[in-house]
Order: structure tokens, then sequence, then C-alpha cells
């Protein structure tokens, strides 16, 4: 598959943290699709806001894999992006791709644009998100690099993932609350998680009243950074040029 660079944001390195312009606030969610995806997705339409999904093609506490027709999953991976949300890459099992080695690493990525593009029938994310932070070593800047993936971290953090409770959520909204310019000027990349059931019922509302609120426009990650629609995916179609001696 053709992996080519196209387009101003960086791909690979230590990776991209917050929005191109003020005001803008891109919510994205890590590790499913889950139950309680469809609710979020919801909510976020009520508002008129569209975010960004980081999907873990393989999520084994779950018993979940996203390319088996058999299971909702492949339909709703569709939906979002008919409602116009970004889809972007967590990898194939979650792994910490700091400590695995290459051959591992490549193999976490592939397989998850194979099942991306099982789902999906045409194209797969050209953006990821890391599990458990980083990239951490040169390695793994230089391999994401070589695979074509855009590295999309965050400056605000919810820390929905330490409170799964209707009451421990408060303090994830406290947080996003105090993270959060009032003035509506600053500009975001929040990291929540759609497989979290408190983040579903009350995070997200909340999150979406305060943006509201305070004149914030929710976007996905590739709008906040200016990128073109067009470059959020490549096709798997399209084969990288090799070339014979003597062309």
């Amino acid at each position: 598959m053709a992996r080519d660079h196209l387009g101003n944001v960086p791909y690979g390195g230590t990776g991209v943290f917050s929005c191109a312009h003020p005001g803008q606030v891109a919510l994205t969610f890590d590790d499913g699709p889950w139950q309680y995806t469809s609710a979020i997705a919801d909510a976020l339409e009520s508002y008129g806001f569209r975010a960004t999904f980081f999907v873990t093609g393989n999520n084994l506490l779950l018993h979940r894999q996203v390319d088996d027709e058999r299971t909702p999953w492949p339909a709703l991976l569709r939906d979002l992006r008919r409602r116009g949300h970004q889809l972007g890459s967590h990898t194939w099992t979650h792994q910490h791709l700091d400590i695995v080695n290459h051959t591992e690493r490549v193999r976490e990525m592939v397989y998850n644009e194979m099942a991306l593009r099982n789902a999906l029938g045409d194209g797969v994310p050209t953006y990821m998100r890391l599990p458990y932070g980083g990239p951490r070593s040169q390695e793994v800047k230089d391999d994401l690099a070589d695979l074509g993936y855009h590295v999309i971290q965050y400056n605000v953090d919810t820390k929905d993932y330490l409170h799964n409770s209707e009451e421990e959520i408060e303090e994830s909204i406290a947080v996003f609350e105090e993270a959060i310019d009032p003035d509506g000027k600053g500009s975001y990349i929040v990291l929540c998680h759609d497989i979290r059931e408190w983040t579903a019922r009350r995070l997200v509302p909340a999150m979406l009243e305060i943006l509201a609120g305070r004149g914030y426009e929710g976007v996905t990650v590739g709008e906040c950074l200016d990128d073109p629609e067009e470059f959020w995916y490549r096709d798997p179609e399209k084969k990288k040029k090799v070339m014979s001696n003597g062309s």
C-alpha cells in the first residue's frame, strides 16, 4: 500500500498536542467501539459537534473484533463515518509500542489497517494514537512515520479511565471544566474513552454543555489541524510504486 506523506500535518515524531486555531476543540475517544459509542455519537450530533474515535481493532478485554460482521461493530463504524466523525487507529490489540519490537509494532498497525479496511470497505486511517502515551523511543517515531501515520496526542486528559461511577466521574468533569478557557479562545485535543459507561452517561453531556456555553466549535482532529478530509484515510488498493532496473 502506498504510504505517501500528504498535506502539512507532521508524520511520526512526538505528535500533535493541540488544534491549529483558537476556539476549536477536538474531542477524542479511545479503545472503542463499544456499547456506549452510539449514545456518545447521538449526544455529539445534538450539539452539531464532530469528534474522532481511535479504534482498537481486536480488543481482547472486551472480546470484540471490529470487522466481525456477525456483530454490531462494522455497521457502527460505518455509521460514525456517515455522521461525519473521524476514525483513527489505536493499534490492533492495544500494545505498548515502546515495549514491543519492530516486527510486533508493525503488526499492531497493519493488522488494524486490515480490520478497518474490512469494516469500512474503503480507506484506512492516516491518524493514530498510541496506547499508554508516547512515543518515547526514536524507533517508534520512525516506524510510525514510515507507515505514514500522524501521531495524535492531547493537551486535556479527562482521566475518565480512573472514574467510572456516577460519583467519581464528577472529578473528570471538574478536570475538563478547569482546563477549558472560559473565554472560548483555547485550543484543545481532549482524551476520553468511549468504552466507559459514565463517560457516555455523564461526562460527554457535561463537556458538550460547557463547550457550547463557552462558544467553542467541536471538530474532528483532522479539521482542527486544517488537514483536508481526503488526507484522513489512504486507499488500500493504491500500490506503492516499485521501480524496476532500467526504468
